[in-house]
């Protein structure tokens, strides 16, 4: 059933590049899509590997890529892209274009991390995501509340790098290239607001009396 899944987010994402190109053309897309490919391999084989976060189930999914399932090269470029256009819709704004940029990007943070409520109770109870540590607070399906954090976190740090290189008069094919660059910034940065927001609510939670 998982395999379903998979292709679909592949055809969704497929439905997504005809849609910016449409609409934001050609460069944009292109240095969306491929910035958010190489940052989903990069930064899921990463944390799987190196990181006391998580790990894919090997029993769940059908395609991989190292040791992340192939629909993360795709995940991390739908998600924020469809919570990109939703927050541009909201307060008339233009990302790209340098329209209301700082609304966009906030109204994105907050769509990431409401889809990150249902999408990470789903993956945890399935199960398709496998913890490596006990929570200090979890959401529905026992997934750590801070997925809410870095969902909205990713949203935080990649949408204006993007905007930074996209802005920038230099041609396609640079533009492209530092995207794929930008990711060993990104992933990095993305680490480390987690684990901030690790810290947070640890320290919360023990300073609420019990």
């Amino acid at each position: 059933m998982i395999i379903f899944l998979e292709i679909a987010s592949f055809v969704l994402t497929g439905v997504l590049i005809v849609h910016s190109v449409r609409v934001r053309g050609v460069p944009f897309t292109l240095l969306f899509f491929i910035t958010g490919g190489i940052l989903g391999v990069l930064r899921e084989n990463s944390i799987a590997i190196f990181s006391d976060l998580y790990q894919y189930n090997t029993a769940v999914f059908t395609l991989w890529i190292g040791h992340a399932p192939a629909i993360l090269m795709v995940f991390w470029s739908f998600t924020v892209y469809i919570s990109m256009s939703l927050s541009e819709q909201m307060v008339a704004g233009d990302l790209p274009n340098g329209r209301r940029v700082i609304p966009v990007i906030g109204l994105s943070m907050v769509c990431m991390g409401m889809y990150a409520c249902f999408n990470e109770a789903m993956a945890s109870s399935f199960p398709m995501v496998l913890w490596k540590f006990r929570p200090d607070l979890v959401i529905w399906g026992d997934a750590p509340v801070m997925v809410i954090f870095g969902y909205a976190g990713l949203a935080a740090i990649m949408l204006p790098v993007l905007y930074l290189i996209h802005r920038r008069p230099w041609k396609t094919w640079v533009k492209v290239a530092s995207g794929a660059l930008s990711t060993l910034v990104i992933i990095p940065l993305h680490l480390a607001w987690i684990a901030l927001f690790r810290l947070i609510i640890a320290s919360v939670l023990q300073a609420i009396p019990t």
